[in-house]
C-alpha cells in the first residue's frame, strides 16, 4: 500500500488554517488583550476573511487560491 503524500497535505491544508486562524484570537484573549467574547468575534471576522480571499482567488493581488 503506498501512501500519496500529497493527497494528505492537501486534505491537512484547511484544518491547519483553522488552527492558524483560532490561535491569533486565542493568544490575545489568553494575555488578556482582549475579552474571550470579543476574541471569538474576531475569529469569526477572521475566517470570514479568509474565506472571501480563498473563494475569490485574487491571484494578481499576490493573493493565490489554496
Amino acid at each position: 500500500m503506498k501512501i500519496d503524500w500529497k493527497l494528505i497535505w492537501e486534505s491537512a491544508k484547511e484544518p491547519l488554517r483553522e488552527i492558524v486562524l483560532a490561535v491569533i484570537p486565542g493568544i490575545l484573549a489568553y494575555l488578556q488583550t482582549i475579552p474571550a467574547e470579543w476574541a471569538f468575534i474576531f475569529y469569526l471576522v477572521l475566517r470570514a476573511i479568509d474565506s472571501y480571499l480563498h473563494k475569490s482567488g485574487i491571484a494578481e493581488k499576490g493573493i493565490t487560491r489554496f
